[in-house]
């Protein structure tokens, strides 16, 4: 029988060494509210250890507590100190503790997560010193968690009321005096449409037609999609999708601007990442930061730091036990978008000044605000696009057409113009999009050039960003050709064919549009088909319609403004090359895009 001795026995015996207090012991500890706590600094490092303890450990139930305890502390502190700092702070970790706890099966993380995010509304309102804001920011948690509620068995009882919603119902009707009115009770009510949109679009998962993919590739969905109570959005690879072998990151494409920035991290091989925030702290003199735990990556030969400027100060690159830590200063508080693409495998991490669900609806007078636009000549440089029989280039016509389209809008419509290429040169699909999203474009169009493999086909095409049904078998391949200049530079390739590709492929899409982007896309996708049919009927009656669809193009990935690529003529074959040759035809294609421009633009 063994004997256990404790403190220091008679017989001399050393006493037992006492166990180690974990950080989250202790943090739990000092929320007693008659602890006492120890000097700031010492307390605000405590709750960052727990906050860094909550992204290593993935998602789930113990990534949401951690969150939610290193919330629970900055709390304290702000009760003590009222520092602005650390309620903010707070209210990111509750927001990510609600985003952890909603990715949860369990019914009772759900309601966790309706908790969370009810004290994230609560501290809001406080921080702000106005009833009004607690009143907008509950409601929109009971419009998204009450759309989340599981829904009454056929002929079985209801389920029971959820606590969390009864008690924002509670707080909701005692706040009544401060709920809107007229326009701007209008407008959150629609806000609260869009939010019930995108909790129920998350929860749906991976796009429409998954289920129909293999068995054994349908145990796991495709892709993993989060969202918090701000709307930020990260679409991540599953976990089983963890690197067999090394991995490392080949390069680090960044733009910014005053309005927004893009960071495009390439890497050798496909891996797993976990996505962190934390707020500026004005106190210790840090700026707002994302970071991205990059799994099993390594990052020799890549700058440790690199000036950006603009929202983005800088990109910082560290070594992590099991990885590599990449990490954005940001200048503010933004809008933040994570999501990769495969092949090359890249993470893609967008900021933004503005929102990425906003109003687009016609107003009263039949108007949409479209002030600026972004035009995007497609290829360029030593990526010549498809050739024509007699060897005219894609890249040259789109050029052409683009610097046709820019002044006619700045003359006819007074809308400002960006083009995302100015001369003959490469640029990223990646950093087309960026520059778009950085100048707050409110359209995008994408020019291109079709091709067929038979060199008959013939017309012109629209197509606006979403997963192709599997009989647009043309589509996919077509967006295949356009997204292989990128593969080609990233010396990786797969399938286009590949069923599980193209299931990835489409669940990335899929949660990438967010809210009814993927309707006013299409939207604005089929008054381009239609203006560009108009423009060239007169003088050339046997233009075919190809119609307008759906395609996974990564050109269009991320854009946070509806956006169409259009295909104004095949190439390939010899009578269309004939007539993008000529300048009167590329003039009816700049003459298409800018009535479609101004018909979206009177709400047509």
């Amino acid at each position: 029988m063994a004997a256990h001795t404790l403190g220091c026995g008679a017989d001399g015996g050393a006493p037992a060494a006492p166990a180690a207090v974990s950080d989250e012991q202790r943090a739990a500890a000092l929320l007693d509210p008659g602890a006492l706590l120890p000097p700031r600094a010492e307390t605000v490092a405590l709750a960052d250890a727990v906050a860094i303890a909550s992204s290593r450990a993935g998602g789930g139930a113990q990534a949401a507590a951690l969150a939610e305890l290193a919330g629970d502390l900055r709390v304290r502190l702000f009760r003590l100190d009222q520092a602005a700092t650390d309620a903010r702070e707070a209210m990111e970790l509750y927001s990510a503790a609600a985003t952890a706890f909603r990715a949860s099966a369990d019914p009772a993380h759900l309601e966790r997560a309706c908790q969370a995010e009810r004290r994230r509304a609560l501290l809001a309102g406080e921080l702000a010193r106005d009833a009004a804001v607690a009143y907008r920011e509950l409601y929109l948690v009971s419009r998204r968690h009450a759309a989340l509620s599981p829904p009454a068995p056929p002929g079985g009882a209801p389920p029971a009321p959820s606590p969390c919603l009864g008690a924002i119902a509670v707080a909701l009707a005692q706040a009544a005096a401060y709920r809107p009115s007229g326009d701007a009770l209008r407008a959150l009510e629609q806000e609260g449409h869009r939010v019930e949109g995108v909790a129920l679009a998350l929860a749906q998962g991976a796009a429409p037609g998954a289920s129909a993919a293999p068995a054994s590739a349908a145990s796991e969905a495709p892709v993993q999609a989060t969202a918090d109570a701000s709307g930020d959005l990260v679409v991540a690879p599953p976990a089983s999708a963890a690197p067999a072998g090394p991995v490392k990151v080949t390069s680090i494409e960044r733009h910014g601007s005053d309005k927004g920035a893009r960071v495009v991290i390439e890497l050798s091989a496909p891996t797993t990442f976990n996505v962190g925030t934390l707020p500026a702290d004005e106190t210790a003199g840090k700026d707002a930061r994302i970071f991205v735990d990059i799994a099993g990556a390594t990052s020799r030969g890549v700058a440790r730091e690199i000036e950006v400027g603009g929202v983005l100060r800088r990109v910082r690159v560290g070594v992590q036990p099991k990885g590599t830590r990449v990490v954005l200063d940001l200048a503010a508080n933004l809008y933040r978008r994570i999501f990769y693409l495969p092949e090359p495998f890249r993470i893609v991490v967008d900021v933004s000044t503005r929102p990425p669900v906003r109003d687009d609806e016609a107003k009263p007078g039949g108007a949409r605000e479209v002030r600026r636009v972004a035009i995007d000549p497609g290829h360029g440089g030593n990526d010549t696009g498809a050739v024509g029989p007699t060897g005219l280039k894609e890249k040259d016509v789109t050029l052409d057409v683009a610097h046709r389209v820019a002044p006619l809008l700045a003359r006819e419509l007074k809308i400002e113009t960006l083009l995302t290429r100015d001369s003959d040169v490469y640029v990223p699909l990646e950093l087309r999009t960026a520059r778009a999203n950085a100048f707050h474009a409110d359209l995008f169009v994408s020019i291109h050039c079709n091709a067929s493999d038979n060199g008959r086909a013939r017309g012109v095409q629209t197509f606006s960003l979403a997963a192709p049904h599997d009989a647009e078998a043309t589509s996919a391949a077509l967006a295949a050709r356009e997204n292989a200049a990128r593969a080609a530079r990233g010396g990786q390739g797969a399938d286009p064919g590949d069923p599980d590709a193209r299931r990835e492929v489409a669940a990335i899409l899929s949660n990438l549009n967010v809210g009814d982007m993927a309707a006013r896309s299409r939207h604005f996708a089929e008054l381009l088909q239609r203006s560009s049919l108009a423009s060239l009927s007169p003088r050339y009656p046997d233009t075919k319609d190809q119609g307008v669809k759906g395609a996974g193009f990564f050109v269009l990935a991320g854009a946070d403004m509806p956006a169409a690529l259009f295909e104004t003529s095949f190439i390939s074959n010899p009578e269309d090359e004939a007539r993008l040759a000529t300048a009167d035809f590329r003039q009816k294609m700049a003459d298409a895009i800018v009535n479609a421009i101004r018909a979206y633009r009177e709400g047509k």
